[in-house]
This record gives C-alpha cells, sequence and structure tokens, in this order.
C-alpha cells in the first residue's frame, strides 16, 4: 500500500470517529436536555458527505440518534452507496494496470 492510500484510510477512520462521537455527544445533550437543538441536521449530513457516513449509521444504531428523521434514513444511505461506488471506481483505476488486448488472445 503506497503512503496515499494509507493518508486516505487514516482520514476515513478519523473522520469516522470524529462524527461517532459527535452522534454521542448530541444524544447526551439532547438525553440531558441541555441544549434542545444541539448539533444541526446539516453539520451531521456534511459529516457524512465529507466521509464520516459509516461513523454516522454506526451512530444511529449504537445510540438509537436521529433514526426517525428522513433526512437521515432516505439521505445517508444514499451518500453511503455513492461513496461505496466512487470508492470502488478510485481503486479499480488505481490498482488497474494496463493490458494489452493482442496478450489476450492465447498464442
Amino acid at each position: 500500500m503506497t503512503k496515499e492510500l494509507y493518508i486516505v484510510l487514516i482520514y476515513v477512520v478519523v473522520i469516522n470517529l470524529i462524527t461517532l462521537i459527535m452522534f454521542y455527544a448530541d444524544k447526551q445533550e439532547h438525553k440531558h436536555h441541555r441544549h434542545p437543538h444541539g448539533i444541526r441536521s446539516h453539520t451531521f449530513l456534511t459529516m457524512a458527505i465529507l466521509g464520516g457516513s459509516v461513523g454516522e449509521l454506526l451512530g444511529m444504531l449504537l445510540f438509537r440518534h436521529k433514526r426517525h428523521h428522513k433526512e437521515f434514513t432516505i439521505l445517508l444511505p444514499i451518500i453511503l452507496l455513492v461513496q461505496v461506488v466512487v470508492t470502488i471506481l478510485v481503486l479499480r483505476m488505481y490498482f488497474s494496470t494496463e493490458v494489452n488486448p493482442a496478450d489476450l488472445i492465447p498464442a
């Protein structure tokens, strides 16, 4: 694995951890009624777009938070699906080797 892939992997792990912690903090705020509005929904959706969609899904499942908000139950899976497709395409391009069509024909 190259240095670039390590940097991307570290970024994805960190952004998902931050998002998961944000979900926990927001749940605690709502649970104890400290701040009635908590973290805004568009902030969470922005974090998902920036790569924290897995952290948000985990936060929804682990903390039972924002599970009934339509913007999360509809948009978050779409964001995650787009990220998975883009990741697969980028990794295929990154790891692909040039194949000469003539090499595919048996001699």
